[in-house]
């Protein structure tokens, strides 16, 4: 008898330990979502974009859309793995600027930028903006509400199929409810 409670008690302590610790771990990870100023981290992977005046939802970060309604072909347009979070149009919350990647239908790699931008209810993506075929990006970043993007790229009389090599920079604002070059 007294070895079935020595028995309870040991799984007991070690059941509370493991619940003790799966609770950290969740705090730890909600912890990356939140800024430094605890504020929301708005997530693009289900918003929408204009790109070359074409709507374009993301559905946990893709959009596959046929390229002809009887092709097998797709145009794919994907959530890059780079982000930036900071304020673009000037209303204190913060705001993600992002890039994305459209492949299909031959053989280029579009790359763009755009931003997630908080409004009166809710979020809303911008007119994604092209920034090159087949372009390395490097960073993206967010400062004074101006977005720099810097990606490695090839000079004008290199063919597509050099790797990019040099480096390159492209900033842009939110002005007027419009995403822009500057």
């Amino acid at each position: 008898m007294r070895k079935i409670v020595i028995i309870i008690v040991v799984i007991g302590a070690l059941a509370i330990l493991y619940a003790m610790r799966d609770s950290s771990s969740v705090k730890d990870a909600d912890k990356t979502t939140t800024s430094k100023n605890s504020n929301f981290r708005p997530d693009p992977s289900n918003g929408t974009f204009m790109i070359d005046n074409e709507s374009i939802t993301l559905s946990a970060g893709r959009n596959e859309t046929q390229i002809t309604p009887t092709s097998a072909l797709v145009e794919e347009t994907v959530l890059l793995d780079k982000f930036a979070y900071g304020d673009v149009n000037a209303d204190d919350k913060e705001d993600t600027a992002l890039l994305l990647a459209r492949y299909g239908g031959g053989s280029g790699t579009f790359i763009y930028v755009a931003v997630f931008v908080s409004g009166p209810v809710t979020y809303r993506g911008s007119d994604a903006l092209f920034i090159g075929d087949r372009v390395a990006p490097q960073s993206i970043s967010i400062n004074n509400g101006i977005v720099t993007v810097d990606y490695l790229d090839r000079g004008p009389d290199e063919a597509f199929a050099a790797e990019p090599t040099i480096p390159t920079s492209k900033q842009f604002i939110y002005k007027n409810g419009e995403f822009v070059e500057k």
